[in-house]
């Protein structure tokens, strides 16, 4: 479970689109009813709903909003995930992030450059991609708490383990399947990223070769 909750921390720490004077309003997902029994069977819902999950694709509005400046980074994009560990992420601005399994490629059209990390640079994130892929056992690493009395599907999740994690609170929104439709994260410098699933489409059968990334011709390489 570790190393897929490292790879969504690739994807929620993407600081990438234009810059927003205070929080800017994005359309939000009404989560339907969650099954009966309260946040245990919602959580139970959700890990049967990925376990045989192989792979997905998604539409994401995505919005970061950074706290020292009160300015929010709202941008869109197309999501592609892969069990093990594989996930790509094409920004409609021209920016691109793809993850192999092993390391992590940040690219930038307008700039020309990619950057390339390994993900000894991720171990210290808390973030739970696994809800995504079906992976590990979410009480493990969270302590569950339901969202608010009066929004059936709403879990959050405060992680266990505190040490070097910067994450302080995850919030879920699912729907009556178990399938997540929304997901914010909450640092612990008051910063969030709040990302928004649509037109899911699961078990497409994935070619490996998309998470491959060859930087263009001309494009300069930064390793970090």
């Amino acid at each position: 479970m570790h190393k897929l909750m490292i790879i969504l921390a690739v994807l929620l720490t993407a600081s990438y689109g234009p810059a927003i004077a205070g929080e800017e309003s994005i359309p939000s997902v009404t989560p339907t009813a969650a099954p009966a029994g309260g946040e245990r069977d919602l959580v139970r819902s959700i890990e049967d709903h990925y376990r045989n999950l192989t792979d997905l694709t998604a539409k994401v509005v995505q919005r970061n909003y950074l706290k020292s400046v009160d300015k929010t980074q709202a941008f869109e994009g197309v999501l592609s995930i892969k069990r093990p560990g594989k996930l790509k992420l094409e920004y409609t601005n021209g920016q691109t992030i793809v993850v192999d399994g092993k390391e992590a490629w940040f690219y930038s059209r307008k700039n020309e450059q990619a950057i390339r990390r390994t993900f000894q640079d991720f171990e210290q994130a808390n973030i739970p991609v696994a809800f995504l892929l079906g992976a590990g056992d979410i009480r493990k690493e969270f302590d569950v708490a339901p969202g608010a009395a009066d929004k059936p599907g709403v879990l959050d999740l405060v992680p266990r383990r505190k040490s070097g994690a910067v994450m302080k609170k995850v919030r879920l929104v699912a729907d009556g399947t178990g399938r997540i439709t929304e997901m914010t994260v909450y640092d612990r410098s008051g910063n969030n990223s709040k990302v928004l699933f649509s037109d899911v489409q699961e078990g497409v059968g994935l070619d490996d070769g998309i998470f491959q990334f060859k930087a263009p011709k001309g494009t300069e390489i930064i390793e970090q």
